[in-house]
């Protein structure tokens, strides 16, 4: 432990000396004391909304958590029905920005699907792509290529899903590219139809299916010929 000096210990028996040492080293800080006792209001408004805003934030959460409860039960994915679909939306639009609000957009997505509302159920999906989390991503617009197979439009579900090539592995990647497959077919493009089908074949694939695979592939590439 450092010894104190003489000097030192008179230092600090003198409150004035004390203070006189404190003004010389706040003494280049002066001209900027307005600068920094406004940046510090600043700084501690700023701390007091965001705690005002995460209360409020939390409260609303609870409230909307709450409310979806008692909208929920009536949204069966079984038996679905246009006014489940109707309380839902009226839900998201009075809890927008909240957990809850997402979440009823997705089951009234899925309604909506169900209900073969294809142009709205795509809507609904779309509204819930944010670019945060790529997994989440990825299973809405899956779901969204569903929408547009439903409305004829097999080149757009293809656009939509091929992404979802790279994005994921495994049993998902060979269904999202046999998906590919079909609906170039049904977009009458079997030169792309066959890039998926080769894919297909290229991956170390159940036995029984090499048959169906190559008598896809053969007829995409010939298609592709005329």
């Amino acid at each position: 432990m450092a010894k104190t000096t003489p000097r030192r210990r008179v230092a600090l028996d003198n409150p004035e000396e004390v203070y006189t040492l404190a003004q010389r080293l706040l003494a280049p800080l002066r001209p900027y004391a307005k600068w920094l006792v406004v940046a510090g209001v600043v700084i501690a408004v700023g701390l007091g909304a965001w705690g005002v805003n995460a209360k409020l934030q939390e409260g609303r959460e609870d409230k909307a958590g709450a409310a979806l409860a008692l909208v929920t039960p009536k949204a069966d994915l079984q038996a679905p029905n246009i006014a489940a679909a109707q309380a839902l939306e009226k839900f998201v639009n009075a809890h927008t920005g909240t957990r809850a609000a997402r979440e009823a957009q997705l089951t009234r997505a899925n309604l909506l699907y169900r209900l073969k509302q294809y142009a709205e159920a795509a809507k609904a999906y779309e509204s819930l792509l944010d670019g945060r989390d790529p997994g989440w991503d990825t299973l809405v617009n899956e779901s969204l290529s569903y929408c547009y197979e439903g409305m004829g439009n097999f080149k757009k579900a293809a656009e939509v899903l091929k992404p979802l090539v790279e994005q994921s592995s495994g049993p998902l990647k060979n269904e999202v590219m046999r998906r590919l497959a079909l609906l170039y077919e049904q977009a009458k493009d079997p030169k792309e139809a066959a890039v998926y089908w080769r894919k297909l074949l290229d991956q170390p694939p159940d036995a029984a299916l090499v048959p169906y695979l190559q008598e896809k592939l053969a007829a995409a590439e010939a298609q592709g010929k005329k």
